[in-house]
């Protein structure tokens, strides 16, 4: 298994909750990602978007020359949520990769910390467009920094 996933049947272990948060907000794309120096990589990915966002796949983050910084890696530097409901009309976002080659212009992520408190990765959902009103928005921010809670109790 590659260094760049949390451990040996991570993905296994992780696959069924990322597919029923993504069934359960109606969107495209749950993923548990994990930082490495130069990528975010794909450890756990559920929703219709896998074959997107298979396992084991990587995007470049912007230390990477000609590379535009990704949502993750957002959440990795200021280790805090990040929402973008609609990259399109956002000028930080608009060169992001999960917009230009998926079409993927809502963004929520939250990060996933090791035991030390260190941002190691996120948990995230990625869609077409804002899935829902701000009920929904709540509703789903709830639910993956709990997702992202029981990762970290996981890989401690």
């Amino acid at each position: 298994m590659s260094e760049s996933l949390y451990y040996d049947g991570f993905t296994e272990r992780w696959t069924t909750a990322t597919d029923t948060l993504a069934d359960q907000h109606g969107v495209d794309s749950v993923l548990i990602m994990k930082s490495t120096p130069t990528h975010m990589v794909t450890a756990a990915s559920g929703g219709s978007a896998r074959k997107t966002y298979t396992p084991g796949g990587a995007g470049p983050k912007s230390v990477m020359p000609g590379h535009h910084k990704l949502y993750c890696e957002q959440v990795i530097n200021t280790d805090a949520a990040l929402l973008v409901p609609d990259a399109a009309a956002d000028p930080e976002w608009r060169g992001n990769e999960d917009l230009v080659k998926f079409g993927f212009g809502f963004y929520l992520g939250v990060p996933v910390h090791d035991k030390s408190g260190t941002p190691v990765g996120t948990v995230c959902a990625l869609n077409p467009s804002q899935p829902g009103d701000d009920d929904a928005l709540e509703r789903l921010r709830e639910s993956l920094e709990q997702l992202a809670r029981q990762v970290e109790r996981d890989i401690a």
